[in-house]
């Protein structure tokens, strides 16, 4: 069909089609049916000639309507479409273009024309026509959402997005849900300003109405919902229970409930507030919300161990025989755990501890708390605090609330069905805290011996006695943890592991679990020392021993998977024949047993040497080159933190420049002062160390710390950014195989620090020989295993200049 475009004229004559109760504004896209044989007439002449149409609305319905039936106002459109039906009526789909006032109509060929003329609209302030526009878009919103019949999205977005004051009253009024009759004023008005006004006062009445509609409704329903539907529920519910002769029927459930309360041991306080809400359960209709949430209530309240404990175990060989059957060294917590069982023999009364273990990831902390339960005789409680931010999951909700329940504290306690269990709380340095509150400063109550016994949830809304709880906290780091919290706690240090203590987990726990999993418990596979070294120094750069079970898993997934499949690539059943596999590192089969056997390995005899390791763990992970041997400026320091310790190198470089002092790497500000500190320093003490006068007059000294990934901050590289600075100032490198550590002071003081048992172990799993730290950490030292201290040489400094002298080759600052 031939595409008609808007003629530019402002009279002209076209093919009249009155319509019935629809009223067509301009933009707007229409579907009407033609049945009228006039209407028929007009419209097939439009079409034929492509033209567009004059489409006016009758004031009455009549069939042949006359000039004075007809409103004076119409809209000229665009046939998009024309579709005929079987009965010869018409299916049109039209586009308004333009507002037309109707001037004379007359008949030829038994078709209707209109003469018209455009409806001229009076130039308007743009900036009021741009404010009117939104305010009714605006109102149009509002009516959108209140409609019960909602509106289409293509309706509301064609609404919104109208950039003409013509298409935004065109759009309103097409979607508007009233007759055709109060449409037309807004059709015939040609004040564009007074238009959007009259259609914006219209919208507000509209929108008051159908508000004041929607809360009569809400209101009825609401009545119809307490009144009849409650009435027939409990009338069909007492008929039931008298068919069945129950008449004396406890739908609440609240006299179960009061026999449950009067056969608990309770307090007073606990007793009558469970007493008042179950005469108050007892007056409620059964489906009523409020019953529910009182039954939950109560249903908590009976369901909590109140006076219901385990008996403790007071045998302290038995104790300390399972502690070392379960975990290998961790002296400290295992003492301390014997010393609470021994005074429990004597005094029955005394207060659960409240321990805190703290220490790299893997050295088995959280493992360790479930093993006290076990020793002590107790239920066991594991509470993840990572992530919680919420005052809430401490305390719990107030029973008001929708959905409301008791906090992680109670509710381990009724998982644990005692009243003394061993409570874990796993990550309590992860916990943070926003607009919700701070769930640390809820754990103060909870961990805090001298108010846990009146312990109370912001649900139950009574106390719970927690004194005969035993808490254990697990961290990775103190220093994130509130110092009143920390306070409160036993802090006991769970340090990483030595190469001997690793060697002797692996053997006595590791390895026998590991083959267990993977299948290989009827075997024998044997780590000697030169393997399980080479796994741990060289897979393994960690304080715990998880990666090392993780090396050690795979090493025997791939045993299993090679032997399995030189079993399915042969006939039968094999077993391992130990003196083939040693002479040519393969799986042979020596003989064979019945093919219905089902699969399984036994008899293997194995030693994984070293070539097996790097045959099934890949090329082992080299020690990055700190670059200390012949290059000057590079100092390796000591680092600690939650995932316990390691090696920090430090690089210095002096140039030309404007004698700035440039720091990268990510550098806390406490480490940047301690760099301050060191340049300081060195400058008010040039001539002890050879330095010439200016050595840094019109130079700018850049001090870099790699792996700038990962922030670095603490005092404790102050002796490693002075040697760097200082090597880079006099050209020459520091000797080979030291690691240094120790916080520094303007007066040449070296003051102890943390972390020495995890610093010399990261020290010596990256090859250094010898530690510089201070000499109050002496006795840190002297505490290590037996292990370390042969291994690696510790020089004790009290000043900085000693510890700068021991760093540099004989003769450096002459």
């Amino acid at each position: 069909m031939k595409r008609n475009k808007l003629r530019p004229e402002k009279q002209g004559e076209l093919p009249l089609i009155p319509l019935r109760e629809l009223v067509i504004f301009p933009y707007n896209v229409s579907p009407f049916f033609v049945g009228r044989q006039g209407s028929i007439n007009a419209m097939e002449n439009a079409v034929s000639a492509g033209k567009e149409v004059f489409l006016v609305f009758q004031k009455s319905s009549d069939e042949d309507p006359g000039p004075e039936d007809i409103h004076p106002v119409g809209t000229i459109a665009r046939v998009v479409q024309v579709l005929k039906l079987p009965d010869g009526n018409l299916r049109v789909l039209v586009e308004g273009h333009r507002r037309a006032f109707l001037k004379k109509v007359h008949r030829k060929n038994n078709i209707t024309w209109g003469r018209y003329q455009i409806v001229p609209e009076n130039e308007a302030d743009q900036e009021e026509l741009k404010l009117l526009m939104q305010t009714l878009k605006d109102d149009f919103r509002q009516y959108a959402g209140l409609r019960k019949k909602k509106l289409s999205r293509e309706a509301v977005t064609g609404v919104l997005k109208a950039e003409t004051s013509d298409k935004l009253v065109g759009s309103i009024c097409t979607a508007l849900d009233i007759t055709a009759e109060r449409k037309i004023p807004f059709l015939l008005e040609t004040d564009a300003c007074k238009r959007l006004e009259e259609l914006s006062v219209f919208l507000r009445t509209e929108n008051q109405l159908l508000t004041l509609r929607q809360g009569i409704s809400e209101r009825v329903k609401k009545r119809m919902e307490r009144s009849q539907k409650e009435y027939f529920l409990n009338e069909q519910i007492k008929e039931i229970h008298k068919e069945l002769g129950s008449e004396e029927a406890d739908p609440t459930g609240a006299r179960e409930l009061e026999r449950k309360v009067l056969a608990l041991d309770l307090s007073d306080e606990v007793r009558a507030k469970a007493q008042i809400e179950i005469k108050r359960l007892s007056r409620l209709q059964p489906m009523s919300p409020e019953s529910g949430v009182l039954r939950t209530y109560l249903e908590w309240i009976t369901d909590l161990p109140w006076n219901v404990r385990t008996t403790d175990s007071r045998d302290i060989s038995q104790a300390s025989r399972l502690l070392d059957a379960q975990h290998y060294g961790l002296e400290k917590p295992k003492e301390r755990i014997l010393d609470f069982i021994a005074v429990r023999q004597l005094k029955t009364a005394v207060k659960s501890p409240i321990l805190c273990f703290v220490g790299p990831p893997g050295t088995g902390k959280t493992s360790l708390g479930r093993s006290v339960a076990e020793a002590l005789g107790r239920k066991f409680v594991r509470i993840s605090l990572g992530g919680v931010r919420d005052e809430a999951e401490i305390r719990g909700h107030r029973k008001t609330y929708v959905g409301a329940l008791p906090g992680k504290i109670i509710q381990a306690v009724k998982r644990a069905g005692s009243a003394n269990p061993v409570f874990l709380l796993d990550e309590v340095d992860k916990m943070s805290n926003d607009y919700r509150g701070d769930p640390s400063s809820a754990l103060l109550e909870v961990l805090d011996p001298e108010q846990n016994s009146t312990f109370t949830d912001h649900y139950l809304e009574v106390p719970f006695n927690l004194s005969e709880v035993m808490f254990i906290t697990t961290a990775n780091s103190l220093e994130k943890i509130p110092h009143p919290l920390r306070d409160r706690m036993e802090i006991i240090r769970v340090p990483g592991y030595t190469m001997t203590e690793k060697k002797n987990i692996a053997r006595q726990f590791i390895i026998p679990k590991q083959k267990t999993e993977n299948g290989l418990e009827n075997s024998s596979i044997r780590f000697p020392d030169e393997s399980l070294e080479l796994l741990i120094r060289g897979y393994t750069l960690e304080a715990g021993v998880r990666n090392m079970e993780r090396a050690i898993s795979q090493v025997m997934r791939k045993i299993t998977r090679n032997i399995l499949h030189e079993q399915q690539t042969r006939p039968g059943r094999w077993v391992i024949n130990s003196a083939a596999l040693h002479q040519n590192q393969t799986f042979s089969a020596v003989y064979r047993k019945p093919e219905d056997a089902p699969p399984e390995i036994s008899g293997c005899d194995m030693e994984i040497t070293p070539e097996m390791v790097r045959r099934y763990l890949g090329k082992e992970r080299l020690e990055d080159d700190l670059g200390t041997a012949g290059r000057p400026g590079l100092a390796p320091g000591l680092y600690y933190d939650g995932g316990g310790g390691g090696v920090l190198p430090v690089e210095a470089r002096i140039f030309d420049g404007s004698e700035k002092l440039i720091l990268t790497g990510q550098l806390g500000d406490v480490m940047k002062e301690s760099a301050q500190i060191a340049l300081s320093y060195l400058k008010a003490n040039r001539g002890r160390f050879g330095l010439k006068a200016g050595f840094d007059r019109k130079k700018d000294i850049h001090i870099h710390v790699p792996q700038g990934a990962i922030p670095v901050d603490g005092p404790s590289a102050g002796i490693a950014l002075s040697a760097a600075l200082l090597s880079a100032a006099l050209g020459i490198p520091l000797k080979t195989g030291i690691a240094m550590t120790g916080e520094i002071t303007l007066t040449d003081r070296v003051l102890p620090i943390g972390g020495v048992k995890e610093k010399s172990l990261a020290a010596r799993r990256r090859g250094f020989s010898t530690i510089v730290m201070p000499e109050d950490n002496r006795r840190d030292v002297e505490e290590l295993p037996p292990e370390v201290r042969s291994e690696v040489t510790f020089l004790f400094h009290k000043s900085l200049s000693e510890a700068l002298e021991s760093l540099f080759p004989e003769g450096s600052f002459e």
